[in-house]
């Protein structure tokens, strides 16, 4: 969990609290690369790489978000003092094959999650919180036998988060939709985006920061 700052500029600085997987964990990945976008700007990423919303992933309590919400809440504030936007691309992790039973447990989840980091924060300072929909997978016949069948079910997710997002008033981004016929282009895994990838994403979710 790391906080980064960069000064120069007379405006406050916005302060950023990331929740992701790997794909935001790498040091190339598409929080390092937000934080290349926003200079001035301060975030704290809580990313973990297998993290998913609500499951505990591999049997392991730290890869469930929800389990940890608290925790990286009250760090994250006691080192930003405040929080301006909480950014979450969960989902990847929640889509495997070994949850595909679980499936209409994700969107509960991720309802959760919102409901519980509003809730942590007093009215006059509840932060804007960006959903942002996770990238495809792959097709089947590259992939390991733990991810078999997660583009269905992403695909599935990443138009249940948008009527969440509407729902609940957040923002929201469908990294879904851009690499949606490109993927492989920016994957060797099927998984896991390459630096261009990630810079994509963080572009995209550039747009919902003011």
């Amino acid at each position: 969990m790391v906080a980064v700052s960069c000064s120069g500029s007379s405006e406050d600085p916005k302060k950023i609290l990331a929740i992701g997987d790997s794909n935001g964990a790498f040091d190339y990945g598409w929080v390092a690369q937000l934080q290349k976008l926003l200079p001035n700007d301060v975030i704290y990423n809580t990313s973990v790489p297998g993290n998913t919303i609500g499951f505990d992933n591999l049997g392991q309590t730290k890869l469930n978000t929800l389990k940890n919400l608290d925790n990286y809440l009250s760090k994250a504030l006691d080192s930003l003092k405040t929080i301006d936007y909480v950014v979450i691309m969960l989902g990847t992790n929640d889509s495997k094959y070994v949850f595909r039973d679980q499936k209409d447990e994700v969107l509960i989840n991720m309802k959760m999650l919102v409901s519980r980091i509003k809730g942590f924060f007093k009215p006059d300072m509840e932060p804007e919180i960006i959903i942002v929909a996770p990238p495809p997978y792959g097709d089947d016949s590259i992939l390991d036998d733990k991810y078999k069948g997660g583009n269905e079910r992403v695909k599935i997710l990443a138009a249940e988060y948008a009527k969440l997002a509407r729902q609940s008033q957040c923002k929201f981004v469908n990294v879904y939709h851009v690499f949606e016929d490109t993927f492989m282009q920016y994957s060797r895994d099927g998984v896991h985006l390459n630096e261009e990838g990630q810079r994509m994403i963080a572009e995209s979710i550039l747009k919902e920061i003011n």
